[in-house]
């Protein structure tokens, strides 16, 4: 699981949609231990939680 502090998500929300779905997807491939759809979700729930990203555009990055 990755633990995202506040400068994280500061950084990540001033990268813009894509490009912090992008690091994020990328620093969940990198967690030692392997990685799951529950890590994905975890991730990608936080930043939702944040507003770095909404769901339909993560989903819509997914499917492209």
């Amino acid at each position: 699981m990755i633990d995202f502090d506040a400068e994280t998500i500061a950084r990540l929300r001033e990268l813009g949609p894509r490009r912090a779905y992008e690091r994020v997807r990328r620093a969940v491939h990198g967690t030692p231990g392997g990685t799951g759809s529950e890590d994905f979700r975890q991730a990608f729930e936080t930043l939702v939680e944040h507003g770095v990203l909404t769901w339909e555009q993560i989903e819509a990055f997914e499917n492209e």
